[in-house]
């Protein structure tokens, strides 16, 4: 489950629009709903919210390590120049 802090945490490591971002991230994944569609912008954001989903919940932490490891080759760049 996320918490207050998780959220605030996550929300300055990918952006306050993160449910796109990580919806993309679960499609790439071909993770969708008992329905086999998509889940939406606003099951992500109740898993934000503190609302537990263990496949939403994991493609977040995906998504959070993917923009940590590009900020940090970002900042390797940055230090060779």
């Amino acid at each position: 489950m996320i918490t207050k802090e998780d959220k605030e945490i996550i929300k300055d490591i990918i952006g306050h629009r993160y449910a796109p971002i990580i919806q993309d991230e679960l499609n790439e994944s071909k993770e969708f709903n008992k329905d086999g569609e998509p889940y939406s912008t606003g099951q992500i954001t109740n898993v934000m919210n503190g609302v537990k989903h263990a496949v939403i919940e994991a493609a977040i932490y995906r998504v959070v390590e993917f923009k940590l490891a590009e900020e940090k080759k970002r900042q390797l760049l940055l230090n060779k120049m």
